[in-house]
């Protein structure tokens, strides 16, 4: 198979918005026009007041990043290290659906499932710069951006740690922190961009409120 038609299927299935279609079926609300708008587990979750809502939609945007990723990496007969450009396509699906007039998700779920795939070390420390954050700043949106940020220079500076837990597909050479640095900063690239809106809305309520 072509890769072009690879990086096709695999924005196809990124796109695929979880939580429009259950919020859409289970509820007949349009997600899109509901809470803040955006098509994921948060966002399910604050406007269906479901827990449960709020954790399929978590685990199928996870499973909906890591599945198709894994598939490349042990089945698709290309070279792992060529992973990076069709986990582009999947992630900007998540972000940018099709069928959604190109509104989707944030990507956090989605871009965890890929990094789980490649280095699963990677994303527990993400999840452990979030949760410090979140303690810190009390804003998900401000915790996410920096731990964002912080994710791939812990690759960097962690390399000695972080490589231990490579996926063994990958080859295990130098050009491996090279292919993990560029693939977790092109995801964390890519979710960043989803939260511009966030985090101006933030900007913007705060000098409101400084204001009054």
């Amino acid at each position: 198979m072509s890769l072009i038609y690879v990086c096709a299927a695999f924005y196809l299935i990124g796109s695929v918005p979880t939580a429009y279609l259950l919020v859409k079926y289970r509820y007949g609300k349009n997600l899109l026009n509901e809470g803040t708008g955006n098509i994921g587990a948060m966002n399910t979750y604050d406007v269906t007041h479901s827990r449960t809502d709020g954790i399929i939609v978590l685990t199928i945007d996870l499973l909906k990043g890591l599945i198709p990723v894994l598939w490349f990496l042990y089945i698709s007969g290309y070279p792992p290290e060529s992973v990076l450009i069709p986990s582009v396509f999947l992630l900007a699906g998540h972000n940018f659906s099709v069928w959604l007039k190109f509104k989707g998700g944030r990507g956090l779920a989605t871009g965890a499932g890929m990094m789980l795939a490649v280095n699963f070390s990677v994303v527990v420390f993400w999840l452990i710069f979030y949760g410090i954050l979140k303690k810190t700043v009390n804003n998900v949106h401000i915790a996410s951006v920096i731990a964002l940020i912080m994710l791939p220079l812990s690759v960097l500076l962690l390399q000695q740690f972080v490589l231990k837990f490579s996926n063994p597909v990958l080859p295990d050479n130098d050009d491996q922190l090279r292919f993990l640095f560029t693939y977790c900063s092109s995801i964390c690239i890519l979710i960043l961009i989803r939260h511009i809106d966030p985090i101006t809305d933030f900007i913007k309520n705060r000098n409101l409120t400084n204001k009054t």
